[in-house]
């Protein structure tokens, strides 16, 4: 293992880290709601929707609007409910990107956890082989707001201000970019180029889960993404971009808030 990274993973502390942080999320508002609306939201896609593929269009529209959000709170909230003790904690033979790493893996370990709420009642109408990727992509989405929620609440200097930024970004990943990229495509130039706006559609995490979702679930006929090579090429390896995409925002997000607690002044 490169030595510059050995301290982020040494057994002690990282296990340390990881046992605070699900202590802290067993009196985490947002984890006790978000426990509720899951198990909540997974009786509801079994009892209102009329087939399997309607249960997991039910369980897609849950995971693009709540889980993306409460993971993304649930970020700020764990960055920023130890701000007033980061003194005493940066004084510790622990390196500081071990929080970032802990933090993350930790909630991500949960997240996993309680999203089995949502989609174990679906089983009852829907297979296992249907819902297991809808899952992991779930999982994998929850994983990006989550890194999205710390380094909002590490660089922001209060809570509130947190919670501004953070919700700030998930909205204009929500709508925002599709925004843009509607108004966009109404420009001559742009109608001349439309794998552009199709690449800022890609790199949208809640774009490229709600795409590749909605194909993976036959709600959106093949041949309709048969316009442009690149927006064919997206379809056709739609859950692989996915999983990359995720991976780099996760990393990418990661990296700044290492990066944030490493220039941290008292």
């Amino acid at each position: 293992m490169n030595l510059a990274l050995a301290p982020l993973f040494e057994r002690g502390p990282l296990h340390a880290i990881l046992a605070r942080e699900f202590r802290a999320a067993l009196i985490n508002r947002y984890f006790q709601v978000f426990c509720a609306l899951a198990l909540l939201g997974g009786i509801a896609a079994l009892v209102f929707s009329e087939d399997g593929s309607a249960v997991g269009f039910f369980i897609l529209q849950i995971a693009l609007y709540f889980v993306s959000l409460f993971s993304l709170l649930a970020g700020v909230s764990s960055a920023q409910g130890e701000r007033e003790e980061w003194p005493l904690l940066f004084t510790q033979p622990v390196a500081r990107g071990a929080y970032v790493i802990g933090k993350f893996c930790a909630l991500s370990s949960i997240f996993g956890g309680v999203l089995l709420l949502l989609f174990l009642p679906a089983l009852f109408t829907s297979s296992a082989a249907t819902l297991a990727p809808l899952y992991v992509q779930t999982l994998l989405l929850a994983a990006v707001f989550i890194a999205c929620g710390l380094v909002a609440g590490f660089f922001a200097h209060d809570r509130a201000q947190a919670l501004i930024v953070g919700v700030s970004a998930w909205l204009f990943l929500l709508f925002g970019v599709d925004l843009v990229a509607l108004f966009a495509a109404r420009w001559p130039v742009m109608q001349n180029v439309p794998d552009l706006w199709v690449a800022a559609l890609m790199f949208n995490p809640l774009d490229a889960f709600r795409i590749e979702a909605l194909f993976a679930l036959q709600q959106i006929p093949a041949e309709a993404a048969n316009k442009t090579p690149l927006a064919n090429w997206w379809i056709e390896h739609a859950g692989a971009w996915f999983a990359a995409i995720a991976i780099f925002w996760s990393g990418a997000l990661l990296k700044i808030a290492g990066l944030r607690l490493n220039r941290w002044e008292e």
